[in-house]
């Protein structure tokens, strides 16, 4: 449940912090996007709102003196004695303001007006001062920044030191000292440099009097400080210097430069002269180059303003009095922005977006995109313009400007700013008069905490207001421009808590999403500081006013989207929709959408579990182990966004709360956890992207938001109330999460992220910190396990780190854990103990702790550790006790013996979580199994191995071969039967079956209901292999029958992949073995079927034999091994269908089907084929020869079958071959007689053949053959008669007296037949004196 909470948490605050970062680009607020070409603004009611007016609070202001700071007493003496120049300005970086009086130089820091440094070295009067960040490596260290001072004869550069330094953005710099020795020293010649400005690289620039734009470069040299540096003029050729300069002073008009600003996100420098001209210089990809782009006079800015706003006189766009660049990070459209003497802004791009290439392109152009009029210009205005504006900041979307009123010294500073938000160009203005006339107007850098990383720092706080350095000669004053957490704070204190109208006023003026977001950030916030008035009124406020209904996380803009002539798309974080946006931020959106939607099927399958994070321990080991990758680490945060549906209407109160929470977490969500560096020698290693004070941060504003939420309730039962109790889970396990991560990076972070295997590496450094927060409970056991075992590596207590994780972290790090590091830190003493008397004393110690926090516990680890110190018992005994506890009923039992059937949810879970704690015992066996098998591999005696306390690696082959054997027929004399089936499981994969077969004595129960349900669920070899054993331990166990069974199946099983050979091997193993079980129940008909089902694959063998010339259909060549066929199916398939004849005539033996006709056919076209096979032949005894070889080999086998060896038939057919052939007339029946035709049979079929007469002798060319032959058979008989007993010899020689009158009577009715009437008469003269 707990999973799917923090899933839920996890996809709404996408969608808020989505939406968070989905503010409408400047393009769009503008309406550039929408129509295509450059707009302008200010012209209209709404787009000026005055917060007094609107919230009838007459004092509320967005501008707010923080601090007034008079100038120090020892300066204002100086003001006595000022010759001729003054002036005055602030250096942010070092919160310091400076006053230049003709020569001399003060310095101090405007917070409180102390520490008050001065420079008096210079002989003329300073003209312009500059506060330089140097580059590294070209001083020493304790010179942290630059100070420039021009005159008009030189320009000194001054090292500028501090004598303590606190955390850089706690609180200033301390007692700043200016080094009295220059550093470096040039000449003006001639030019008085009027600004300088430097980059963020530690270039120097100036603007000179001429309108050229120069700089100083510098590097280092040898010594303390370095002297080698110089000044270049970017604004002239290369051949300038050919030209005196009186004469240029003669033909250029001198428009000097009095205004510098540097974009240092994308290294582009911009200037403004004295008349309003602004040029453009692009410094390069690395900002270390310098190339001038374009030049801008003051004429071609009004009339490209006047192109834009027709109905206002040009006078409104000149001149330019200030210019500020805009950084990347606040608009990819905007590059700077010029204010004029009237208080109108103009817009400007430099054009360096393409959207073509997606990338980052230098600038080519300066273009303007918009002029915003200032207040005063909209029909029946309340509101005076702005007039005789002489100094304005633009910073971060809010313009600072200062205007003389025209009565006296009196000014005013007037501040706009989009403070209350909107998808329309709208901004709030606030007027703060002034004491006395501005000399510098600067923009201070936001508190920050020092101790947070740049990680944090680089997403600017929504809620942080702006801060203003104003400076005249009365002193220094510290201005801030409030932000809307200011503008509630200010109205909750003025009004004694949240029941005015005017807070109820801001609540809808600002939304009452973002105003609940707000007062929630005072009640935590407030609460930290002391201010507990502020934090409960705030609380109140939030209660009040949050419970109205609004839409899930929306982003405000797409409401009054509308469709571009230039193709904008929809929002997504950091991305644009502009032409001169990249196509890489269009797809950006797509893939973090995708990024969260791999393992839901996965995850589907837990059900509604309790999600308990494991220990270092109790890594998922147990409980359906994966290893750790990248879908698995983001745990279940596949559910895809659209499953939680913004349509669903929320209180104000709750989306506030998913606001602040995504604020709070914004910087980090989408940030990788990890980052690879490199070591000084090459050698990468992982480091952590944010550090242990930056969680530290998070973790106490979480602290401070779950503890407000305590006192948040919701409906009972809807969807609110489900979101904000996931949010509550989820923010209970962000706070354990970074509270552990910042224990990591206490403890080396890198050594720990090294330690974790390289496949679980990966996807670490993959990941970001909303895939950690969400579903990284995985790896925070990884890396838990890790700082622990790093302990247990130094030989360290482990007690300590474990209390203090238990606090930090007490649902990733339990009680359980404690145990068993101190059961881990036993398993390592004891491998390490010399007295084996102790040493099984600390692993008993050991595994009793183990079992006793069972199944709680890193399985995998512990037994690695046992089996390393030799303790393969102790594996065996704890796998039992962690299968036990899991499944104490034995439901995963059932489910295995039952079949596993689907339905059965619970019982495959449990009986997968058993599998896979016995897959221990099996790895144990493998270890073993592979340390035996070295003993095949090491031909050269054993190696000396390095000391060790591994047992595993101290041990013989033959040991570990032993130690095998004993830890298998340990698992087996358990009464664990599912273990039995991992230890079966295992043999067969390692293709030990033969083991099973001498193992059946010991489980033959368990090993005969294995390895029937294992060939059941098996397809292929696999099951042949299963099945195989089966009968091997049947018949060792005495039940034949079912042997025998088994062995019939094997054989007749079609699609096995058995040969066959194969086949028949078993058929004759399944008679064997019915003829052993005796007279049992059902053997004959058993045996009946095995001895016909051999009878018919030796058919099938010898189909399989002839078919291959001429070769078959591979696929009926296949199915010949693939399966046993019926006789009927080998006829018409095979034998007839190919003309297989003795095929033919081996089926019709086997069948007992007697069709003489058949029968006939088939020797005609077996002695046909075989006759046309011989033709190649040269003599005729060779040739019938070859014929009576073939009728040999079949004979022999159908001698006694009858029906198929038509004998008169056969030698009818081989006479008139022998006749047609005139080969020698004896070899006939001689061969009949060499199969084993008894002499009385061959008479008989001769007597017949002469008796009939035929004239089929005629027409083979010799009428008297068959008379020829039984002379030469009664010759032959005379032999063969004499070794016949009495009673066989009288009947051979009554036949061959009826085969003597036969041929005689045949002969005398012929003619030329005295010849053979002598041989017979001599042939049966020899045969009557043997009577």
């Amino acid at each position: 449940m707990q999973l799917e909470c923090l899933e839920l948490a996890g996809c709404s605050l996408d969608r808020y912090i989505t939406c968070d970062n989905s503010r409408p680009s400047f393009l769009e607020i503008t309406g550039i996007a929408a129509q295509g070409t450059p707009t302008c603004s200010g012209l209209n009611t709404g787009d000026y709102r005055n917060l007094a007016a609107l919230l009838n609070h007459s004092t509320l202001s967005q501008l707010k003196i923080l601090n007034k700071v008079p100038l120090p007493p020892e300066i204002m003496e100086h003001f006595a004695h000022m010759q001729c120049h003054c002036l005055m300005g602030v250096f942010p970086e070092i919160s310091r303001v400076w006053l230049a009086i003709d020569s001399n130089i003060y310095v101090w820091a405007f917070e409180h007006g102390s520490d008050v440094a001065y420079f008096d070295g210079l002989g003329e009067t300073i003209v312009s001062v500059g506060l330089v960040k140097p580059k590294s490596g070209v001083f020493q260290s304790f010179v942290k920044y630059l100070l420039v001072l021009t005159t008009t004869v030189e320009i000194v550069v001054l090292g500028v030191t501090f004598s303590s330094s606190k955390q850089d953005g706690l609180s200033e710099l301390e007692e700043i000292h200016l080094v009295p020795e220059p550093v470096f020293v040039l000449p003006t010649d001639g030019i008085s440099m009027l600004c300088v400005k430097s980059t963020s690289k530690g270039r120097i620039f100036m603007g000179g009097k001429d309108g050229c734009l120069y700089e100083i470069t510098y590097q280092a040299q040898l010594g303390w400080f370095g002297k080698h540096c110089k000044k270049i003029n970017h604004s002239t050729s290369a051949l300038s210097f050919l030209v005196p300069s009186f004469l240029n002073a003669a033909l250029y008009d001198e428009d000097a430069i009095v205004k510098i600003e540097v974009d240092n996100s994308r290294h582009i420098l911009y200037t403004l002269s004295e008349k309003g001209c602004i040029e453009v210089f692009d410094l390069g990809e690395d900002g270390e180059g310098i190339s001038k782009v374009t030049r801008f006079t003051q004429n071609r800015i009004v009339s490209t303003a006047l192109d834009i706003v027709k109905t206002v006189e040009a006078n409104n766009f000149k001149p330019v009095i200030a210019i500020s660049a805009v950084e990347e990070s606040e608009s990819e459209h905007l590059n700077f922005v010029a204010i004029t003497q009237t208080g109108a802004r103009l817009y400007f791009s430099t054009g360096c977006r393409d959207v073509n290439q997606g990338g980052s392109a230098r600038p080519q152009d300066l273009i303007l995109l918009h002029v915003r009029l200032p207040p005063g210009f909209t029909p029946n205005a309340s509101v005076l313009k702005p007039r005789q504006v002489h100094n304005a900041v633009y910073d971060n979307g809010t313009l600072v400007m200062v205007c003389s009123t025209g009565g006296g010294d009196a000014e005013t500073l007037w501040c706009m700013s989009r403070a209350l938000g909107g998808v329309a160009f709208s901004e709030a203005h606030s007027l703060l008069p002034l004491d006395g006339p501005v000399w510098a107007l600067t923009a201070l850098p936001m508190i920050q905490a020092a101790h947070l990383s740049p990680a944090l720092l680089a997403k600017k706080d929504p809620w942080s207001g702006s801060r203003w350095a104003v400076v005249s000669a009365w002193g220094a004053a510290l201005i801030s421009a409030g932000a809307p957490p200011d503008l509630l704070r200010a109205l909750l204190r003025d009004y004694r808590g949240p029941d005015a109208q005017a807070v109820k006023d801001l609540f809808q003026l600002q939304g009452y999403d973002q105003a609940c977001a707000c007062a929630l950030y005072l009640a935590c916030e407030e609460a930290a500081s002391g201010d507990l008035s502020i934090s409960e009124w705030a609380s109140r406020a939030f209660f009040i006013y949050g419970s109205q209904p609004t839409p899930a996380a929306l982003n405000q803009h797409q409401i009054s989207h509308v469709p571009s002539s230039i193709g904008s798309p929809k929002f997504s974080p950091r991305q644009v929709s502009t032409p001169m946006s990249r196509p890489q931020d269009h797809i950006r959106a797509g893939q973090i959408n995708q990024s969260y939607q791999q393992m839901q099927l996965n995850q589907s399958l837990t059900g509604n579990q309790t999600m308990r994070p494991q220990s270092p321990y109790h890594q998922n080991n147990m409980m359906s182990p994966t290893p750790f990758n990248q879908s698995s680490f983001m745990g279940n945060v596949s559910q895809q966004r659209d499953n939680y549906p913004m349509q669903v209407e929320y209180s104000a109160k709750h989306n506030g709360l998913y606001i602040y929470v995504g604020r709070i977490l914004a910087p980090i969500w989408n940030l990788k956890c990890v980052t690879k560096s490199l070591t000084p020698d090459k050698k990468e290693f992982m480091s952590s992207k944010v550090t242990g004070e930056d969680c530290a941060f998070i973790v106490k504003k979480l602290q401070r938001v779950a503890s407000f939420m305590q006192r948040v309730v919701a409906p009972p039962h809807s969807e609110e109330q489900s979101s904000i109790h996931a949010l509550k889970i989820f923010i209970t396990m962000a706070i354990e999460m970074l509270s552990l991560w910042k224990v990591l990076c206490e403890h080396q972070f890198h050594v720990i992220a090294a330690s974790l295997p390289p496949e679980q590496q990966q996807p670490l450094q993959a990941a970001s910190f909303r895939e950690l927060l969400v579903g990284g409970q995985e790896v925070a056991c990884l890396l838990l396990g890790s700082l622990v075992a790093g302990y247990l590596r130094d030989n360290a207590s482990v007690d300590g780190i474990s209390q203090k994780l238990r606090q930090l972290c007490p649902t990733l790090y339990r009680q359980e854990d404690a145990t068993c590091s101190k059961a881990n830190e036993l398993l390592i003493f004891a491998k390490q103990q010399k007295n084996s008397a102790e040493k099984d004393e600390m692993l008993q110690q050991a595994l009793k702790l183990c079992k006793d926090v069972a199944p709680n516990v890193n399985l995998p680890l512990v037994c690695s550790k046992l089996l390393s110190a030799g303790f393969c018992s102790g594996i065996v005994e704890l796998c039992i006790t962690c299968a036990s506890k899991i499944d104490p009923q034995d439901r995963a039992l059932y489910y295995y013996k039952s079949d596993q059937p689907s339905q059965d949810r619970e019982g495959h879970l449990l009986y997968y979580k058993r599998m896979e704690i016995y897959r221990e015992v099996c790895t144990a066996l493998e270890r073993l199994y592979e340390r035996s098998a070295e003993a095949s591999t090491e031909s050269s005696p054993p190696r000396p191995r390095a000391q060790t306390s591994d047992a595993l690696l101290t041990m013989s082959p033959a040991d570990a071969n032993y130690q095998g054997r004993k830890l298998v027929a340990e698992c087996l004399s358990r009464e664990d039967e599912l273990l039995h089936v991992a230890i079966y499981e295992w043999l067969i994969s390692k293709n030990l079956g033969s083991e099973l077969v001498t193992v059946s004595g010991v489980a033959p129960a368990s090993l005969r209901t294995y390895l029937t349900a294992a060939a059941r669920q098996a397809t292929g070899r696999t099951a042949l292999l299963l099945l195989d054993l089966l009968w091997k331990v049947l018949e060792r166990a005495g039940d034949h029958l079912a042997a025998a069974e088994v062995l019939e199946g094997l054989a007749t099983r079609p699609g096995t992949g058995a040969t066959l050979a194969q086949r028949m091997s078993w058929l004759s193993a399944g008679v064997v073995c019915v003829r052993g079980a005796g007279g049992a129940g059902g053997a004959g008909e058993l045996v009946r079927r095995l001895e016909e089902a051999a009878e018919v694959a030796r058919v099938q063998a010898a189909v399989r034999a002839a078919a291959t010339s001429p070769p078959l259909p591979p696929a009926l060549l296949q199915r010949l091994d693939d399966e046993l066929l019926d006789i009927t199916q080998l006829y018409e398939e095979y034998a007839d269908r190919y003309n297989l004849w003795e095929c033919k005539l081996a089926i019709v033996q086997c069948s007992g089907h007697n069709d003489a006709l058949l029968v006939e056919n088939i020797w005609s076209n077996i002695l046909a084929e075989t006759e046309n096979a011989a033709r190649g032949l040269h003599s005729p005894d060779e040739k019938l020869s070859s014929v009576l070889s073939n009728l040999t080999t079949l004979g022999r086998e159908y001698v006694n079958s009858g029906h198929c060896f038509p004998l008169y038939f056969i030698v009818r057919q081989l006479e008139i071959m022998s006749c047609k052939l005139q080969a020698e007339k004896s070899i006939v029946f001689k061969t009949i007689l060499n199969i084993g035709v008894s002499l009385e049979q061959v008479l008989d079929i001769y007597v017949k053949l002469v008796s009939v007469n035929e004239r089929v002798w005629l027409g083979c060319g010799e009428e008297n053959h068959v008379c020829g032959v039984a002379v030469l058979l009664l010759q032959h008989a005379r032999l063969d008669v004499v070794q016949l007993p009495p009673a066989p010899r009288r009947r051979a020689l009554a036949r061959c007296k009826d085969l003597h009158e036969a041929a005689l009577s045949a002969l005398q009715s012929r003619p030329n037949t005295q010849i053979l009437i002598d041989k017979l008469t001599v042939a049966q003269a020899h045969l009557d004196r043997m009577d």
